[in-house]
C-alpha cells in the first residue's frame, strides 16, 4: 500500500467528522455549539489491508466502557458521503440531504489520486461501493465552489522569489496561457526554489509537485503548497517536444497529399500534457506524427515491443503494444502517462 494513501485515510476521517458536525447541527437547531469532545468520539484505526488492490479496512473504536450506537451522526455521515459519491459518479446532482457547508472538505480527500486511480468506498460487509476518482472529486467540489484543489505534478519556471513574504511566482505549463501563478515556500523548499532561479529572472525548467487550486476549466490558478522543486533531467527533450507540437499545430488542411485535416487543439493539448508527464517519469522521447483524422500518434520501442499511443481529435487516447517477435498485441488499460510508464518498466 503506497505511503501516500495513508494521507487519504486521514483526509477521509476529517471528511466524516466534518459532515457529522453538520448532521448534528441540523438535528439540534436549538444548540449553538457542538458537545464538548464531539470530534473525539470518532476514533478510527487501520485494522488490516486485504488482498487485491490495496484494501485498507478501517475499524471504529468504542469509547471506554461504552457500546457503539447502531446509528449516530458518524454512521449517518459515512452513508451520506457514499451516497454523494455514488450520485456524482452516476452523473446525478448532489443529494438534497447532503450538507452543502461540508462540500469543501472533499478538497482534501483525493488530492493524491492519479488520473487512473480510484478509492472505492464500501460499507461493512459490502463487496463493492461507489468509486471516488479525481473527476468525481472535481465535480463534487464544483457543485458548491468555484475552484477545487488537487495534486500538481508539472513543469515550471521560477520567475520571482520574495524571501520576506516567503512566496514565489512560477510559470507552469498547465496554467492558463502560461500566466504566472503565486505559491508559498517554506524552509524546506526555499533553497530548491532559489536554486531554480537565475540572478536575472527565469531559470531552467524544473519539476514542481504540490497542491494546486484549479479553476472550473481545469487550469491552475495558484499553488496552496509546494512539496518539491527538482531539476529536469532532460530539458532538451522538453524543448524538442514543444517544438514538435508547435510544428504539428501549423499543419494546414490537405497536408497529406491533398488529404488530412488540421490537428485539433484537444489532441495537441492531450499529447503535450501526457508526453511531458512521460518525460518526468523517465520514459524515452517518442517519435511523434500527425494522423489524417486530426489527431497525434506517439511511438516508442521498448524491448521486444513497439508501443504507440494515439491521441484522438476529441482529446481521448488509446495505447497499443505489439510484440515484434510474436506479433501478439495488447491494449494498455488507458493512454494515461502512469499506465504507459508502467508498461515500459515491464517490457524492458
Amino acid at each position: 500500500m503506497p505511503v501516500e494513501a495513508l494521507t487519504e485515510l486521514v483526509a477521509y476521517q476529517q471528511l466524516v467528522v466534518g459532515v457529522a458536525k453538520e448532521v448534528y447541527r441540523s438535528s439540534h437547531a436549538d444548540r449553538q455549539r457542538l458537545p464538548r469532545g464531539f470530534a473525539d468520539r470518532l476514533q478510527l484505526r487501520l485494522r488490516a489491508i486485504e488482498q487485491g488492490s490495496a484494501v485498507p479496512v478501517l475499524e471504529r473504536l468504542r469509547e471506554s466502557g461504552a457500546l457503539l450506537p447502531r446509528a449516530d451522526e458518524f454512521t449517518r455521515s459515512r452513508d451520506l458521503i457514499e451516497e454523494a459519491v455514488s450520485a456524482i459518479a452516476a452523473g446525478d446532482a448532489l443529494p438534497e440531504d447532503f450538507p452543502r457547508q461540508a462540500v469543501v472538505l472533499f478538497n482534501r480527500f483525493g488530492q493524491t489520486l492519479r488520473p487512473d486511480e480510484a478509492i472505492e468506498l464500501r460499507k461493512p460487509g459490502a463487496r463493492s461501493g461507489p468509486k471516488y476518482t479525481r473527476d468525481v472529486q472535481r465535480r463534487l467540489v464544483l457543485e458548491e465552489e468555484r475552484t477545487f484543489q488537487a495534486e500538481v505534478s508539472d513543469i515550471g519556471w521560477v520567475l520571482e522569489l520574495d524571501s520576506t513574504r516567503m512566496t514565489c511566482m512560477m510559470r507552469l505549463r498547465s496554467a492558463l496561457r502560461a500566466q504566472p501563478v503565486p505559491a508559498p515556500v517554506d524552509d524546506f523548499t526555499f533553497d530548491q526554489v532559489k536554486a531554480a532561479m537565475e540572478p536575472n529572472g527565469e531559470g531552467p525548467p524544473v519539476h514542481v509537485t504540490g497542491i494546486g487550486v484549479y479553476s472550473t476549466a481545469g487550469h491552475v490558478l495558484r499553488l496552496s503548497s509546494i512539496q518539491e522543486v527538482s531539476p529536469i533531467e532532460d530539458p532538451e527533450g522538453l524543448e524538442a517536444l514543444d517544438s514538435r507540437i508547435a510544428e504539428l499545430a501549423e499543419l494546414k488542411p490537405g497536408w497529406l497529399d491533398g488529404a488530412g485535416v488540421s490537428l485539433t487543439l484537444e489532441a495537441l493539448g492531450k499529447a503535450r500534457t501526457t508526453l511531458t508527464e512521460l518525460l518526468l517519469l523517465d520514459v524515452p522521447r517518442a517519435r511523434i506524427y500527425p494522423t489524417p483524422e486530426g489527431g497525434v500518434q506517439a511511438e516508442w520501442a521498448a524491448g521486444a515491443y513497439e508501443i504507440s499511443v494515439t491521441f484522438e481529435p476529441d482529446g481521448s487516447s488509446d495505447a497499443l503494444a505489439v510484440n515484434r517477435e510474436s506479433g501478439e498485441s495488447r491494449e494498455l488499460e488507458n493512454g494515461e502517462a502512469a499506465g504507459i510508464a508502467q508498461f515500459f518498466q515491464l517490457a524492458l
